[in-house]
């Protein structure tokens, strides 16, 4: 990685570094990419592609419409806006 990527990535990032930070976390970042490169050179021609490496039984449950049994008290325990439940804001 040269000066010029590392100055991007630090200005995406909005990291503020010291001298000191810069060279280490530039050789770690360095040190990673390598190690990128390095998987990126294994021969897999002809190996089979392991987009599941454990087989997953994707057994679904069978949906079903059931009432809410207390819906009074469902009306008392929610906020309420034109028939709508409000809930919390994310």
């Amino acid at each position: 990685m040269d000066d010029l990527e590392f100055e991007r990535l630090l200005k995406t990032t909005r990291l503020k570094l010291d001298d000191i930070e810069r060279a280490a976390i530039q050789k770690d970042i360095e040190e990673v990419i390598g190690y990128f490169e390095k998987i990126g050179e294994i021969d897999t021609e002809g190996e089979e592609k392991a987009y599941h490496p454990i087989k997953v039984d994707a057994r679904l449950r069978e949906d079903s419409v059931s009432k809410f049994a207390d819906v009074d008290m469902l009306k008392r325990q929610t906020k309420l806006h034109d028939g709508y439940i409000i809930g919390p804001k994310l």
